[in-house]
């Protein structure tokens, strides 16, 4: 037999065989060390100082804590779901101008958090969706019927439903992980077909139970309040030339040491300058696509995803798709890349991983999966053998070599894939209800709710370069940087950033809080899942039969 890379107990990946990726003992609900009394203050208000709009001017109070008095992986969860709320609603308000700067007294302390965790700074997935319920019966199941959020940037039920959905679909889905390793150790060990069919049949009724758990996303979260008041404190900075942020936010007091400049174009740079630009960082949004429950079932299965456009055997680049060329996280690193071969990209700082994460997108989404998380699926990578297993019964098939048990194995693969598509397939039909129908539609009101520039006497006439929604929820926007700020101080000493772009009036492009182009990203997804069921030969006599018959009635029809 092959030789393989032989997973670890599931346990050292912090993935627990009952819960999954979520914790194994519920989150923290409060930091207990007096120390960090202030930020679990600030939490207690945090709605109505946002309301109030006085969260900013809160932060500005707030005294710098050291992070490192954090003891346990409990409290570094917790500190860092603290700091996402705090954090954003710092970045985007609400009824003020987009932040440039995010001030030290949280820049520090999450960044340092985030590199503990192996995550981010920024919001993700694992931390308003794993670290962000609690148990109304602390007995009771991780169910819809059992949770309640431990913190929303609206306050709204519509969000925390939102959270919560997601939070019970990775609970549902937890089986799944032990059967599948479970599973890879059977076929390695020549175990028997209905021994693997059994398991698969396991993982088959998990997927179904994670679709009828997104199916009730419509009960309590309206896709008007969803997108218009909810969505945009999950944005991040990546790619918002939009909102005012074209080189992202600037993380005060965080400096990353970068090599000097080896031409002499950057030689007069000042040390003022190279600090600003130094502090500046992009990151993505929180996305469904840093699940890495969805993404170890992809892993397993064997499901390939390649770059938005591009399909085998055919290769057609869709260059609208901003993924297929990763941006930088660190502004610093467009200079390098312009005063290097302009033709060549930077390497892609995430590990190019071994079968299934052809989509650049996808790469990208794993560096916001925690580390212990993203080692798992790094390793599962390595050793998964499901579907060249099942590959080999196809061949066999083929031979006239299959028992009938292992016809049965071939069909409870292909059940679980059908499960996976149809997961994807309302997830398809969740964003064009929640996020494309709504940007279309436009808000109720003129402002959406959000920030709106009062007219003056001097600009009442001047036609402003964005809406004055939120702009990362728009279709038809263009940057605005600010006269006088951080981002028009460093554009004027670095043309070649070239910040002065924009975006066409008649752009049509929905983008989800990750930052793609969110409808050919999915239906991709969902269409490269379905392209894995693997069809045998007396299968495929039959849809062929089907197909015929299908074609002669309709033949009959149209001669009548």
């Amino acid at each position: 037999m092959e030789s393989y890379k032989q997973l670890k107990p599931l346990e050292e990946y912090d993935i627990s065989p009952k819960t999954g990726f979520l914790p194994s003992t519920p989150p923290l609900r409060r930091l207990n060390n007096p120390y960090f009394e202030p930020w679990e203050e600030m939490m207690d208000d945090f709605n109505g100082l946002l309301l109030a709009g006085k969260l900013r001017e809160k932060v500005h109070k707030m005294p710098m804590l050291d992070y490192k008095q954090l003891k346990t992986i409990e409290e570094y969860r917790r500190a860092f779901l603290i700091l996402c709320m705090l954090s954003h609603s710092y970045v985007w308000g609400k009824h003020e101008p987009t932040s440039e700067t995010l001030p030290a007294n949280l820049a520090i302390p999450w960044t340092g958090i985030a590199d503990h965790l192996g995550l981010c700074p920024v919001v993700c997935h694992a931390a308003v969706v794993l670290w962000n319920y609690r148990l109304l019966d602390s007995d009771g199941p991780i169910d819809l019927n059992n949770l309640a959020t431990l913190a929303t940037y609206s306050g709204s039920l519509d969000e925390a439903w939102f959270y919560l959905v997601t939070t019970a679909i990775e609970s549902s889905g937890a089986p799944c992980l032990s059967q599948i390793v479970d599973i890879i150790h059977d076929i390695h060990n020549g175990s028997p077909a209905p021994t693997i069919q059994a398991k698969l049949t396991v993982i088959e009724r998990s997927l179904a139970q994670m679709n009828d758990n997104l199916k009730r996303m419509y009960e309590k979260c309206d896709p008007y309040v969803f997108y218009w008041k909810i969505r945009p404190y999950l944005a991040g900075w990546e790619n918002m030339a939009e909102a005012g942020l074209p080189l992202g936010l600037i993380y005060e007091g965080v400096i990353e040491h970068h090599e000097s400049w080896s031409t002499d174009e950057y030689a007069d740079m000042s040390h003022e300058a190279e600090r600003l630009l130094n502090q500046y960082r992009r990151y993505a949004g929180g996305s469904a696509a840093q699940s890495s429950l969805i993404a170890a079932l992809d892993v397993a299965f064997g499901v390939e995803h390649h770059r938005t456009g591009e399909k085998p055997p055919s290769f057609v680049l869709n260059v609208s798709d901003r993924y297929s060329r990763l941006p930088t996280t660190h502004p610093l690193d467009d200079l390098r890349k312009n005063d290097a071969d302009k033709t060549t990209d930077l390497p892609s700082p995430v590990t190019p991983y071994k079968r299934t994460n052809k989509n650049t997108f996808l790469r990208a989404m794993r560096k916001y999966m925690p580390r212990q998380h993203r080692a798992f699926l790094e390793d599962l990578e390595e050793s998964a053998n499901i579907r060249p297993y099942i590959l080999q019964l196809e061949e066999n098939g083929r031979n006239g070599n299959l028992a009938s048990d292992e016809r049965e194995l071939v069909e409870a693969y292909n059940a679980c894939l059908h499960q996976l598509k149809l997961f994807r397939d309302k997830h398809v039909q969740i964003v064009t209800l929640y996020i494309v129908n709504q940007a279309r539609k436009g808000p109720n009101i003129p402002h959406g709710g959000f920030a709106i520039e009062k007219k003056t006497a001097d600009n009442a006439t001047e036609k402003r370069p964005h809406n004055a929604l939120y702009p990362q929820t728009q279709l038809e926007t263009a940057p605005a940087i600010r006269k006088d700020s951080k981002t028009d101080k460093v554009s004027q000493m670095f043309p070649q950033l070239g910040l002065a772009r924009t975006l066409a009036a008649d752009a049509t492009v929905v983008r989800g809080t990750g930052g793609t182009n969110v409808m050919p990203f999915l239906k991709q997804s969902r269409d490269e899942t379905n392209d894995m069921k693997v069809v045998l030969e007396q299968q495929q006599d039959e849809m062929t039969t089907q197909k015929q018959q299908s074609s002669s009635w309709s033949s009959w029809f149209s001669r009548r």
